[in-house]
């Protein structure tokens, strides 16, 4: 594994903190060569393991997750890099899990001049409460998520690293980004734009945002897991895909 495939997956770890304090019983430690993190909210997909050392005993790592999610009576699941994990991928499939979805890793380096936004669209920086609630309402057209929404900026806002912007058109939230840098790696997180808002470049602009903010912060590549329909403009932007998260999961809890 390259030493910047290291970076980027040291980058994707560190922004998983944003999930382990969003319920009262959040926690997150450190099990074998497995971080293993609750959310605290009791929804298994918010549940995750992921590796953050050297596997030796890859099934002995799983079986260990396995036990630590048990007995606080939850299911989890697996996050997993397709090209360095394959023996964890094994072992868990051993173990049934299941394929649930995947993430492509794309990265862009060097990182580009800032890009032009449109004319019409006002990028802020989130600093207080009224730019959160801003934040959260850009997806209300879609999902009725704003609360758990706050809960996780909240969390995140707390991180090193971090910058929020959000995207409006006359007053009204649109579009909105997060950066996470650490080192010379900004990890660009929570790209979303209202549908009713959608292919009038407003996605490229919030990417661009925070990409910029890494760069200003020192970093000199950028990376991100991109969703199916993302994937073109991420292409277009210049982002290269180099690796996949393979998602794994379990339907009910493996209580030992």
């Amino acid at each position: 594994m390259t030493e910047r495939a290291s970076e980027i997956h040291a980058n994707y770890v560190h922004a998983l903190g944003r999930i382990g304090g969003l319920g009262p019983d959040g926690e997150s430690e450190q099990v074998g060569p497995l971080l293993c993190i609750n959310a605290g909210i009791g929804v298994s997909r918010f549940n995750i393991a992921v590796p953050v050392s050297q596997v030796t005993d890859p099934r002995g790592a799983i079986r260990g997750a396995i036990e630590w999610f048990g007995t606080r009576g939850l299911n989890f699941r697996l996050d997993l890099r397709g090209k360095v994990d394959t023996p964890l991928i094994a072992a868990a499939t051993v173990e049934k899990f299941q394929f649930w979805w995947r993430e492509p890793v794309m990265v862009l380096e060097p990182l580009p001049l800032p890009l032009e936004i449109p004319a019409e669209l006002e990028l802020i920086e989130v600093l207080g409460p009224e730019e959160r609630d801003l934040y959260c309402r850009v997806d209300a057209e879609e999902y009725s998520d704003q609360a758990f929404q706050l809960g996780m900026i909240s969390v995140a806002a707390q991180l090193p690293g971090v910058t929020m912007h959000l995207g409006t058109v006359a007053g009204e939230p649109v579009a909105r980004s997060m950066s996470i840098r650490t080192g010379g790696v900004v990890g660009i997180h929570n790209v979303y734009v209202a549908p009713s808002q959608r292919r009038k470049g407003y996605g490229a602009a919030l990417t661009a945002a925070a990409i910029e903010a890494g760069r200003q912060a020192g970093a000199t590549a950028a990376c991100l897991q991109s969703t199916e329909a993302a994937f073109s403009l991420y292409t277009r932007m210049g982002f290269t895909h180099v690796d996949d998260y393979i998602v794994m999961g379990i339907d009910e809890p493996r209580l030992p």
